[in-house]
């Protein structure tokens, strides 16, 4: 079965499927899942393409979830996976394609059987841009508990990050490029807001499973080729929140600061960050199938970004992140997975189906 999922993801990774562009993918899926002989439904999602679920669509215990799309590549990504050194490399391997073709692995193994046991496999879409999988699954069904596959290097994340994303606009004066005292330079205006973003009172606070709250300019634009002074600047920021940090009063926060700097704003995202209990049956369960396949103690903590999962836990469901690999190389040129972790995956997976009726 390993050898299955392996192939699984590498033919998943060579389909390009872009947060908006999923029909491919979702296709695919559905192809392997007719050849298989595994039933499943698709469930319409407004403003995206759909779901496609897999399993107990009525009453689940649990609800394990992948997510099939991916952000946009960057220049000089190779389109199709590289296979090296023990890894599996290439634009989504890790978010989250290794979770979709586990789940196939999953279908292959139980067939309809899935159902009997009170389990729903989701193959999710929009993850990456507003989530709108995961909200209408969410918001659409009943389950005890949730699995959201995400890279976590085999940790059992009870707990997420929360973030509030603003797009900021600045203001100066134009003037010749060699007159700069008789202009305003708005891009020197916003590396001095920027600058004083960690003065603000929220920022510096510590969860040791999270880390620091902080911020992220992810992107920034001013200016031209010309010999002129910037009237305009741009600039999108991410404000990463602890998981009890109140949402609204950093909003209100940084737009008085905002306000009294002459900005003009646009609140994008609004994410709050969660914490559910290490009593969960989902947290048991998963414990359980960590100290059987990989013969050690679960290591329980967080993760520093958002997921489908706090949809889930918004609508009552309470749900842990969980997968192979580390998040700091997603995203980038260097998304990568190993192979060993794979293979433990799979296994880990399977004895959470077979393990769960004993914790529900």
């Amino acid at each position: 079965m390993v050898d299955y999922v392996l192939n699984q993801l590498l033919r998943l990774v060579s389909i390009p499927s872009v947060s908006g562009q999923e029909g491919e993918i979702l296709f695919y899926i559905e192809e392997e899942l007719f050849r298989i002989g595994v039933s499943f439904e698709r469930q319409r999602v407004e403003g995206s393409w759909y779901n496609l679920l897999v399993g107990d669509v009525q009453n689940p215990d649990l609800i394990i979830a992948a997510h099939v799309d991916t952000v946009a590549p960057l220049d000089g990504m190779p389109p199709k996976p590289v296979v090296e050194d023990g890894f599996i490399k290439g634009l989504g391997v890790l978010d989250d394609k290794v979770g979709v073709a586990s789940l196939l692995g999953l279908c292959n193994i139980f067939r309809e059987g899935i159902e009997k046991k009170g389990v729903l496999l989701a193959f999710l879409v929009d993850e990456e841009k507003s989530g709108l999988g995961s909200e209408t699954l969410a918001s659409s069904i009943k389950a005890k508990g949730a699995l959201i596959i995400e890279p976590t290097d085999f940790t059992i994340c009870v707990k997420e990050a929360g973030s509030v994303e603003f797009f900021v606009s600045v203001y100066g004066k134009s003037a010749h490029g060699s007159c700069v005292e008789s202009g305003e330079n708005a891009i020197h205006k916003a590396i001095e807001i920027i600058s004083a973003f960690n003065t603000l009172s929220f920022m510096g606070k510590n969860d040791p499973d999270i880390g620091n709250s902080s911020f992220n300019i992810f992107k920034i634009s001013g200016g031209d080729d010309e010999l002129r002074v910037p009237e305009r600047c741009i600039f999108k920021v991410d404000f990463r929140l602890l998981p009890h940090q109140d949402v609204e009063d950093v909003i209100e926060e940084v737009s008085i600061y905002l306000k009294n700097h002459g900005a003009d704003f646009n609140i994008i995202d609004i994410s709050p960050g969660f914490e559910i209990s290490k009593e969960e049956f989902v947290v048991r369960l998963l414990c359980e199938a960590v100290r059987s396949v990989l013969g050690r103690e679960p290591v329980i903590s967080g993760i520093k970004s958002w997921t489908d999962a706090q949809h889930f836990v918004k609508h009552g469901i309470p749900s842990v992140v969980f997968g192979p690999g580390n998040l700091s190389v997603c995203h980038t040129a260097e998304e990568r997975v190993s192979i060993e972790d794979v293979g433990s995956f799979v296994e880990l997976l399977k004895k959470v189906v077979e393990y769960k009726e004993n914790f529900v």
